[in-house]
């Protein structure tokens, strides 16, 4: 028997959405029923992609505007309510990269992704937590990154997506019981962002476990974005779900590695713990398989 839509009566906000990895979500979800706020900050962009949803027959209106503010944030959400009824998703997708090596990253540049990528994220989903939780249902998804274990040129950015994580497992740890779901997407796609990497792309291959030839077109993590929002994933709180090609994923939670010493740690005991035991286990630099770290 074919199963019907899965976000059928759904009201969703789709952020960052007039291109790219955001175009790709809202499309997705609007052909799977939801009702779809597209933003972006470029205001054309937004409304091409909440006109072509229309034009498949589908529901989305464009609220073009800059996350990073707090009181459009909350607005956001509220159109969203005042458009279709209700807010039922978030996807926290707008985001900006600048690599930039650590002596060469410009302080306006660093500021601007903090801003964008993680207030942005947090502004978005407090705004939609409230209104979720007042009404005992709802998923939020934010969008986390494997630059968040390290990677050449990538500190400011991987920064703010180690911080995106945390928000993750902490609004999912607030929230469980009460309706509403939080997780994270880490997605691989050949988009202009990807593109803006290019100059950095070999040497970061070659210095960490986890590489690609290339990149996936932007429609493979769509798929997982949905799955996430739906009614189908009700048992999943609190995980980054990755996607890279074919390959599905967890990213693991930071963990306490074992052993874990006991003793009273003064300067020479501390010296002979890392010289004897720690030293020999320390964690591979940059995105790596969790099982395989586990045996060096």
């Amino acid at each position: 028997m074919a199963r019907g839509r899965s976000l059928e009566g759904k009201a969703i906000v789709i952020t960052g959405a007039g291109r790219g990895l955001g175009a790709t979500y809202a499309r997705c979800v609007a052909a799977e029923g939801a009702a779809v706020v597209v933003n972006d900050i470029d205001a054309a962009s937004a409304g091409a992609v909440a006109a072509e949803i229309q034009a498949a027959g589908n529901r989305a209106v464009a609220m073009p505007g800059d996350v990073a503010s707090w009181s459009f944030a909350a607005a956001l959400i509220e159109r969203c309510i005042d458009e279709f009824g209700g807010i039922d998703g978030l996807v926290n997708n707008a985001g900006i990269l600048r690599p930039a090596r650590i002596e060469d990253i410009a302080e306006a540049d660093m500021r601007r992704m903090i801003e964008v990528n993680l207030v942005g994220t947090m502004a978005c989903g407090l705004a939609a937590a409230k209104r979720m939780l007042a009404q005992g249902r709802g998923a939020i998804v934010n969008v986390a990154s494997g630059s968040q274990t390290g990677d050449i040129a990538l500190s400011a950015y991987g920064a703010t997506k180690g911080a995106i994580a945390s928000l993750t497992y902490a609004w999912a740890m607030e929230c469980a019981g009460r309706g509403v779901r939080v997780n994270a997407i880490s997605p691989l796609a050949d988009t202009d962002m990807a593109k803006s990497n290019t100059k950095f792309l070999a040497e970061q291959s070659a210095n960490r476990e986890v590489a690609y030839a290339s990149l996936p077109p932007p429609e493979t993590n769509a798929p997982v974005v949905a799955y996430l929002l739906s009614n189908r994933a009700v048992g999943v709180n609190g995980q980054v779900v990755r996607i890279a090609g074919r390959a599905l994923s967890f990213v693991t939670h930071p963990m306490i590695a074992s052993p874990v010493l006991d003793g009273e740690w003064t300067l020479d005991a501390v010296a002979e713990a890392f010289d004897t035991t720690l030293t020999g286990r320390q964690s591979p630099l940059g995105l790596t398989y969790a099982d395989r770290a586990a045996g060096r």
